[in-house]
């Protein structure tokens, strides 16, 4: 195995800046002294210890952040199985984009125009529109 030094600088700057958590900082070290490989063999290569669960979705999550790219889909040597081979990229992590859920009020005050919203209907019903109320006072103590 021969890695490239584009590879190991973009490691360095990784490594140096933090711009991985922890286990993806893990998973990318065992991908760096055995790429390209299977996860499987990256893994049996890897200087930790790996828990079982959640290794394989960090190998997703670092593709998706530009670092590593599915090179070929191939036997692997540990499994036997036909499965993806992993390799690096020269590039830096991109930024996730942060999904920004919204606020606890900014969840009431969709709630409470969604209710005016529907009380305006001409055709509610008298107990329909009761209930509404109902609903309306306990979203205002929300």
């Amino acid at each position: 195995m021969n890695t490239r030094q584009t590879s190991i600088d973009c490691y360095n700057q990784i490594k140096k800046e933090g711009l991985l958590s922890k286990r993806r900082l893990e998973v990318y070290e065992s991908l760096l002294s055995t790429a390209p490989c299977t996860s499987s063999e990256a893994i049996r290569n890897a200087k930790t210890t790996f828990g079982v669960f959640g290794v394989s979705s960090r190998f997703t999550e670092l593709r998706d952040l530009g670092v590593i790219y599915e090179k070929d889909v191939r036997p692997c040597k540990v499994t036997g199985r036909n499965v993806i081979e992993w390799d690096l990229t020269d590039k830096l992590p991109i930024k996730e984009k942060s999904k920004k859920l919204p606020t606890k009020k900014e969840k009431k005050k969709q709630l409470m125009a969604l209710i005016i919203k529907l009380g305006n209907d001409g055709e509610l019903i008298e107990k329909d529109k009761k209930v509404l109320r109902l609903i309306y006072k306990i979203a205002n103590n929300l």
